[in-house]
């Protein structure tokens, strides 16, 4: 399985290894995959690092325009139309 199919299989997992939802055999691979793996290690940091951000600050609110230019600068304007918080 070339290297991107397995890091796409392991990033969707994740958040359930973040959330101790994941079988112990698969966190152990996981924990493999990112120590051999420098692009997923950086993914699961930051995911990591966000979640903990999250928990301690909770949502903030945004400057005015902000949400539309951090949209626009990621080239997804097509979630522009959705109202935050609406999920």
């Amino acid at each position: 399985m070339p290297p991107s199919k397995r890091c796409e299989e392991w990033l969707g997992r994740i958040s359930l290894y973040l959330d101790g939802e994941l079988a112990e055999h698969l966190c152990q691979e996981l924990e493999q995959h990112l120590k051999e793996c420098p692009d997923c290690h950086v993914v699961f940091n930051t995911t990591r690092r966000t979640i903990e951000l999250y928990r301690r600050y909770g949502r903030v609110s945004m400057p005015e325009g902000a949400r539309e230019s951090l949209f626009r600068a990621l080239n997804l304007e097509d979630l522009l139309r959705e109202e935050p918080g609406s999920e």
